[in-house]
C-alpha cells in the first residue's frame, strides 16, 4: 500500500502530520540564575511586604483611632443629654400602680 502526503489514510484531513513523536523532543534547559540574583530578588519581595504590612498596621491603627473617638464622643453626648434632663422622683410607690401603661413605658429606673 502506498501512502499519498496530500490526504490521510484515516480520511480525517483536518489531522495534521506530526514531525515527530514527543518523546523524541528534547526539552531545552532552564536558564539558571546566579545565588546574587537570587539573593537580590528575595530581598526585594520581603522589602515588598513589609511594606505591605506596615500600610495594613497603619490603616488599622487609624480605624482603631476612629473607633475610640467616636465612643468618646457618644459616652460624652450620652452625659450631656443626662444633664439637660429634667428629673422627677417618685417617692410614693403606690402611684405607679395608677399610672396608665402607656405613661408606664416612658418611665425610667436609674
Amino acid at each position: 500500500m502506498v501512502k499519498h502526503s496530500s490526504k490521510p489514510v484515516s480520511g480525517r484531513a483536518w489531522k495534521q502530520k506530526k514531525e515527530c513523536k514527543t518523546s523524541g523532543i528534547i526539552a531545552d534547559k532552564a536558564v539558571k540564575s546566579s545565588f546574587e540574583k537570587k539573593m537580590q530578588l528575595k530581598q526585594q519581595k520581603q522589602n515588598c511586604k513589609e511594606l505591605a504590612n506596615q500600610i495594613l498596621s497603619e490603616r488599622s491603627e487609624k480605624a482603631e483611632a476612629r473607633r475610640k473617638q467616636e465612643e468618646t464622643n457618644k459616652k460624652r453626648r450620652e452625659e450631656n443629654e443626662r444633664k439637660c434632663e429634667i428629673v422627677q422622683t417618685i417617692t410614693n410607690t403606690k402611684k405607679l400602680k395608677k399610672i396608665k401603661k402607656k405613661q408606664l413605658r416612658t418611665i425610667e429606673t436609674r
